[in-house]
């Protein structure tokens, strides 16, 4: 048998779009139907969107997301690898979402919203708009872009894990393999010892300052 290289676990939540939209809006948990039916009530709406300006727009409110959860934001140029659905308020862009697409497969590669907003539920609907859109395209799965293993109650990535799960779909594991030990060796210290992470990323984002700076 051929060596693959050191493995790890990645995971990863799969909604099956074989299903029809009444099945796949059933399957949706009670908190995620509330916030898609409120966000239709305050008059949101979720569209394409390739304009230059609108791309910008996003990614002020991406790196300011990216802030607030002490991330290092990627670069404009980076996220426009992807398409952008935005979500709008009264033509005003308050959040949105970046797809990427392989195979039979839809992959959201990114989401960020203005808080300000967040009352309105637009990523609700984003994320309900983006399944269905996947759907109507005949793919197959929609990715939601990863589920953090081992994540810890209170800490910001269990949260985000359970916003995910609230869509129907299946937690699924997949073999990740790499001749680099020590990346593998990482990946399991900073999914088992979550402040090795937050260290990690402060590291990152006072770097990240100080190049904007310089």
């Amino acid at each position: 048998m051929t060596w693959k290289g050191f493995k790890d676990i990645r995971a990863t939540i799969e909604i099956d779009l074989k299903k029809n939209e009444e099945e796949l809006w059933n399957s949706l948990d009670k908190d995620a139907k509330w916030g898609v039916n409120k966000a239709k009530k305050s008059k949101l709406k979720v569209k394409s969107c390739n304009d230059k300006k609108i791309w910008r727009e996003f990614h002020k409110i991406y790196t300011k997301t990216c802030q607030y959860g002490k991330i290092v934001p990627l670069s404009l140029e980076k996220i426009k690898q992807g398409k952008l659905f935005g979500c709008f308020f009264e033509e005003k862009l308050i959040a949105g979402s970046v797809i990427k697409t392989k195979k039979r497969r839809v992959i959201l590669f990114l989401n960020a919203s203005n808080h300000e907003y967040l009352k309105y539920q637009p990523n609700n609907l984003l994320y309900w708009n983006l399944i269905r859109w996947s759907k109507k395209k005949d793919f197959k799965i929609f990715d939601l872009g990863g589920y953090q293993l081992n994540a810890k109650k209170g800490d910001k990535l269990y949260e985000i894990n359970r916003f995910k799960l609230r869509w129907g779909g299946e937690i699924k594991k997949y073999p990740l393999y790499s001749k680099n030990p020590l990346y593998i060796l990482g990946r399991k210290i900073i999914r088992n010892f979550s402040f090795i992470k937050n260290a990690r990323d402060n590291i990152k984002i006072s770097m990240n300052k100080k190049k904007f700076k310089d």
